[in-house]
């Protein structure tokens, strides 16, 4: 058979949009024929790079980047934000995919095509002595450790795929300049990034090969597995000059990498964020009064991969002016028809994220304005799982968390921001001291009753577990059963140590800008709250025990033995305390946030103690 021929080039290192619109001529110019099908090895300089649905204020840290001279683009493909330097290496295939059909009797899905080059690119690096895999849905991994990612996109005929390599890493700056999720603010963050990853210079050592020989084995690899024969080229002058007149018209504005500006939530203003472990899709819809009946604009941003990446665009303006019963109509036929193709995320997720923003739940306690969303429809019998997030969180921090217990119990869930918090009301000073016991005493009830659930069980994070332990003891008739995740009576002194740590990043690192991701212009009083109640001298122990002592439904403790915030210490007082059955998981190796880092271990110990609790009697 012969080989299909590859022209390779080499564009060396380039400003980060102007990499971005050569990208962009080089699938023009293929599409018109005007170049062959091409690979493109590719540099860039300190650079935060955002997927095409991103939304750029979300992901990357704007002040940091400038203050360091770390250029700001945005991809032409999906997925979410990463940070590149002149120690990665970017590769790139620019094709008319049906030459690659040949051999199929249907067309070859943007899943398949990722497949396909995916397990290409990792045999270039074996060559290298490096054993490398692909890990669905777009890494390439050695030994459970990503060291490269992928994305791609099509558009007409041709289909633009790209990749990284870490050649060098230093995860320090990657999590300086980007919003890194608010779920790892446990001080093993660096630590985290660099297991998660790795680079061929930790793997090769003094045998690291230079960058000609890192491109051979890749071309090697892509030679051998995808059957074509690469061959040096050149890089023609058309191309150039269409790269210079995208970057200066379109690509290296701000308007094309500000790009989505999202509201916050308000009465005509509705927001969802669905989190699955194919990607995150948020749904942003304006709708023209209280009745939620028809959607006015919508923006659907995230983590995601569809293509062509045009289509999202084409999808919001389809919507515009539908009503809440037609939608799901509208995005389905859009993938029925091809006009859209995802990988991993499909119709019935976009549908899903649609749907949970039509539903907000707007509730008001004291005169304040709470939202969040139902997950599955309302129970008729039997319990809903009310999820309550930590003092630094929000509904959204819980990621895809509250999805999965749902699925496994078969019991809807209700999630929502507590005051303060994401989309709900802000605080206002002077803080109240006793939150906890406020939150749980008024707030709570407001939110269940509101809601409309009969029966409860209670799964609370830290300051959540607090208050779903206090709430408990003073509504037996509620509450079927309480999961509190390293709950809290009293302040230790690894507590004020810890608190310390967040008030310096705070104030001279990151965790601002990672909480703000979350909460917006309610961040500082939020992070203030915590702060002036916590490190008070005279910080009362919440003012929780009494009620806690009345509490006789079962309770399940999930602590990380590694907790940075809390000892075991809480849960031998509450287990002193309750007066019900006590269970407690303590899960080694393992921080203040053990639903994320340890998911699928708490997610078992979670689901036996919920079917124990259904299976007994309510009423004893």
């Amino acid at each position: 058979m012969i080989k299909q021929p590859f022209r390779v080039i080499d564009t060396g290192l380039r400003e980060a949009r102007a990499n971005i619109a050569f990208d962009q001529a080089l699938i023009d110019s293929r599409g018109q024929d005007a170049i062959p099908d091409t690979i493109r090895f590719l540099r860039f300089p300190p650079s935060a790079l955002i997927g095409v649905h991103q939304v750029l204020a979300h992901e990357v840290r704007l002040d940091y980047c400038r203050e360091h001279g770390i250029q700001v683009a945005r991809r032409l493909t999906g997925g979410g934000a990463l940070f590149m330097d002149e120690m990665q290496l970017g590769w790139e295939l620019v094709f008319d995919r049906a030459g690659f059909q040949h051999e199929q009797p249907t067309a070859l899905s943007l899943a398949a095509f990722s497949e396909r080059i995916c397990h290409a690119a990792a045999a270039g690096l074996r060559r290298l002595g490096v054993d490398a895999a692909f890990r669905p849905r777009n890494d390439i991994e050695v030994a459970g450790r990503k060291i490269g990612g992928t994305g791609g996109i099509y558009d007409g005929p041709v289909l633009f795929f790209q990749g990284t390599l870490l050649v060098d890493f230093d995860p320090a700056r990657m999590i300086s300049a980007l919003k890194v999720p608010a779920h790892k603010l446990a001080r093993r963050d660096l630590r985290e990034a660099r297991d998660r990853v790795v680079c061929l210079s930790e793997l090769l050592g003094d045998a690291l090969p230079d960058m000609a020989a890192i491109q051979q084995a890749l071309l090697e690899g892509f030679a051998e597995h995808l059957q074509i024969a690469p061959q040096w080229g050149e890089i023609t002058e058309a191309e150039e000059a269409l790269a210079r007149d995208l970057l200066k018209e379109e690509i290296g504005c701000d308007g094309f990498v500000d790009g989505i500006a999202v509201p916050e939530s308000g009465e005509t203003h509705l927001s969802a964020t669905l989190n699955l472990e194919g990607g995150s899709i948020r749904a942003d819809i304006r709708v023209p009064d209280a009745r939620r009946t028809r959607i006015q604009e919508i923006l659907l941003t995230g983590d995601y991969f569809v293509t062509p990446p045009r289509a999202i665009f084409d999808l919001e303006a389809r919507l515009r002016g539908a009503s809440r019963e037609d939608f799901a109509d509208i995005v389905r036929s859009m993938f029925a028809d091809g006009a859209i193709e995802g990988v991993e995320l499909g119709p019935d997720d976009f549908c899903r994220a649609i749907a949970m923003a039509f539903c907000q739940l707007s509730i008001v306690s004291d005169g304040k304005v709470l939202r969040g969303h139902f997950i599955g429809a309302p129970a008729t019998t039997g319990p809903t799982l009310i999820f309550l997030h930590d003092a630094l969180g929000s509904s959204r921090v819980w990621r895809d968390f509250p999805h999965r217990l749902s699925q496994r119990t078969g019991l809807p869930a209700l999630i929502y921001d507590r005051l303060g918090a994401g989309d709900s009301d802000p605080l206002e000073p002077p803080f109240e001291t006793l939150y906890m016991r406020q939150e749980a005493l008024r707030t709570l009830p407001d939110v269940i009753r509101a809601a409309g659930i009969e029966e409860a069980i209670l799964v609370g994070h830290s300051d959540g577990g607090t208050i779903a332990l206090t709430y408990a003891g003073t509504a037996p008739q509620k509450v079927r059963g309480i999961i509190a995740i390293a709950p809290h009576l009293f302040r230790e002194p690894r507590t004020l140590a810890a608190i310390r740590e967040r008030i310096a990043e705070f104030d001279a690192g990151d965790l601002r800008a990672r909480l703000a991701r979350y909460h917006g212009s309610k961040t500082d009083a939020l992070f203030q709250r915590l702060v002036e109640t916590w490190m008070a001298k005279d910080a009362p122990n919440w003012g929780v025990e009494p009620y806690i002592s009345q509490l006789h439904c079962p309770v399940l403790a999930i602590q990380g033995a590694e907790d940075e915030y809390f000892s075991a210490t809480q849960l031998d007082a509450i287990e002193a305390a309750v007066q019900g059955p006590f269970d407690r998981h303590i899960i080694p190796e393992c921080g203040h946030v053990p639903h994320h880092t340890a998911a699928d271990e708490v997610l078992d110990s979670m689901t036996d103690f919920i079917t124990r609790c259904l299976a007994s009697d309510p009423k004893i």
